[in-house]
C-alpha cells in the first residue's frame, strides 16, 4: 500500500462524509445529469459520483462545469481538478479520476505533482541563471557580453520564454538552429547553439539548496548531437604594407583608443585585456606586463614579456596619463569601453576592408612570430593559450620557413642535373 493511503478507501463511507459536507445524496454523474443540472443563482454548487470516490462535479454560477477528484494523502484532503465540461466528458473524467485514485494508491500525489509542473522552471528561468552564474565568469569585453545577452533575447524569442526547460527537446532546438540558418545566418546559429548548450548543461545540475536538477539525467541536453554549419576559418594577417597603413591610420586618429590599439599590435594581446590594463600589472615586474586572472579569457595570470616598441609605449603613456587605468574611459574612474570607433576609422583610412578585424592585429602577431621561425609552443605562451590545438591555427604558418628553406635547396639540386650545369659553380645556400 502507498503511503498517500493511511487506510484502505470505502467508497460508500468516503461518499457518505462528503455528501455530509455537501448536503447533497451522491448521484450518477452521467452525461443527461451533468446537462441537465441546475445553475446556482450564485457561488457554486458540489455533486458526488455514486461510483468513483471523491469523483465530482462543481457547477458555477456562471453557468461553467468542472470535474475533480477530492482524495487525502499524507493525511490530508486535497483537490485535482480534472477538467472543465463538455471538453471533458463524465465517462472520461470518471475513468481520468480511477487512474488517479491507482496513482494516489502507489504513493503518487497527482496534485503535488501539477503544483510543481505549474512551477517549474522555464526557458526564461534558465536565461536568468545563465546571466547571473555564468557570464560573470567569461571575457567581460562589454562588446562580447552585450553580444551574448542578445543572443540570449534570441533564444529566449525561439523557444518560448514560458517554456518549461524540461519540455524543450531535441527537435525545438534543431528547428531554431535551421531557422536561423534559413535567415541568412548561418555563423549566427551556430553561435547562439553554443551558448544554448552550456545552458541546458547547467539545468543538469541543481542549484545550491535545491535536490533536484531543472532537467534530468535521462531527458540530457537537448543540444547533444545537433550538427552545427560548416565555418571557414576567418583568420586573417595583414601585411606588412597593411600593418605600415594601420600605424599610419592611428597616428592621424586622436585619443586614448589608438594607443590601446598600438598596444593590441605590439604585444598579441587580447582587446579586452587592453582596455582593462591597469599601471599595477606593468610596476610588478619591469620589462614584463603581468596579466591578472581576472582580466584573461582562460582565467589564469598571464606573465607576458614585452618587446623593446611595447616597453616605450608603456613608458611613454605614463608620463602623460594618471589614474589607475592605462587607458581610462570617457566616465571619470572607468576604463576604455569600446574600441569599434578607432577601429571605424582605421578601416575607413587603410581601405582594408569591412572582413578586417580589431582581433586580426593579435592573429597577425602570432602570424609574424610563426612566419619568423618560433615554435608553437612559444607563440602559444605569447598569446596565453593553455591548449596547444588552441595555436595550431598557425601551424602552416610555422611552416614557411621550412618551405623557404628546402625550395632554396631543392632548387640547387634541381639545377646540377641540367646540361651546362657540369663544373657550374655552386652558390652556396644563405
Amino acid at each position: 500500500m502507498g503511503k498517500g493511503s493511511k487506510k484502505p478507501h470505502t467508497p460508500d463511507a468516503s461518499l457518505i462524509k462528503e455528501a455530509k459536507k455537501s448536503n447533497e445524496r451522491p448521484h450518477t454523474l452521467d452525461a443527461s445529469f451533468v446537462k441537465a443540472v441546475k445553475i446556482p443563482a450564485t457561488g457554486r454548487k458540489t455533486y458526488w459520483d455514486t461510483d468513483a470516490s471523491g469523483f465530482g462535479l462543481i457547477v458555477y454560477a456562471g453557468g461553467a462545469k468542472s470535474f475533480f477528484l477530492n482524495y487525502h494523502f499524507d493525511g490530508v484532503e486535497r483537490r485535482y481538478t480534472i477538467g472543465a465540461w463538455p471538453r471533458w466528458s463524465p465517462s472520461a473524467a470518471r475513468d481520468e479520476a480511477k487512474e488517479l485514485r491507482k496513482k494516489i494508491d502507489r504513493g503518487i500525489d497527482p496534485a503535488g505533482a501539477k503544483r510543481e509542473r505549474r512551477t517549474a522552471p522555464t526557458v526564461q528561468d534558465l536565461i536568468d541563471r545563465y546571466i547571473t552564474d555564468h557570464l560573470p565568469t567569461k571575457s567581460q569585453d562589454p562588446g562580447r557580453i552585450a553580444d551574448e545577452k542578445r543572443i540570449l533575447e534570441e533564444i529566449g524569442e525561439k523557444l518560448g520564454k514560458h517554456t518549461k526547460v524540461a519540455d524543450v527537446h531535441g527537435g525545438d532546438i534543431t528547428d531554431m538552429h535551421r531557422r536561423i540558418t534559413e535567415d541568412g545566418r548561418p555563423i549566427r546559429a551556430n553561435r547562439i547553439m553554443t551558448v544554448c548548450s552550456k545552458m541546458f548543461s547547467m539545468s543538469l545540475v541543481p542549484l545550491p539548496g535545491e535536490n533536484t536538477p531543472w532537467r534530468n539525467a535521462a531527458l540530457g541536453n537537448p543540444c547533444k548531437g545537433i550538427r552545427r554549419n560548416h565555418e571557414e576559418g576567418r583568420e586573417r594577417f595583414f601585411s606588412q604594407s597593411e600593418l605600415t597603413a594601420i600605424t599610419d591610420a592611428l597616428a592621424k586618429y586622436p585619443g586614448v583608443a589608438a594607443d590601446c590599439a598600438r598596444l593590441i599590435m605590439l604585444s598579441g594581446c587580447r582587446p579586452a585585456e587592453a582596455m582593462k590594463a591597469t599601471w599595477e600589472e606593468f610596476d610588478k615586474e619591469p620589462g614584463c606586463w603581468i596579466k591578472p586572472s581576472a582580466h584573461t579569457k582562460q582565467r589564469r595570470v598571464h606573465r607576458l614579456p614585452l618587446n623593446p616598441p611595447a616597453v616605450e609605449l608603456i613608458e611613454r603613456l605614463r608620463k602623460k596619463r594618471k589614474g589607475k587605468w592605462v587607458f581610462p574611459g570617457d566616465k571619470p574612474g572607468e576604463h576604455l569601453a569600446a574600441m569599434w570607433h578607432v577601429w571605424h576609422f582605421v578601416r575607413k583610412e587603410t581601405e582594408l576592408g569591412a572582413d578586417a578585424r580589431l582581433y586580426d592585429l593579435r592573429h597577425t602577431f602570432a602570424s609574424v612570430g610563426a612566419g619568423g621561425g618560433l615554435s608553437l609552443p612559444i607563440i602559444g605562451r605569447l598569446l596565453g593559450h593553455t591548449q596547444q590545438r588552441t595555436t595550431q591555427r598557425y601551424a602552416h604558418l610555422a611552416d614557411d620557413p621550412l618551405r623557404e628553406a628546402t625550395e632554396k635547396i631543392g632548387t640547387v639540386i634541381a639545377g646540377a642535373g641540367k646540361p651546362g650545369a657540369k663544373g657550374a659553380k655552386v652558390v652556396p645556400l644563405k
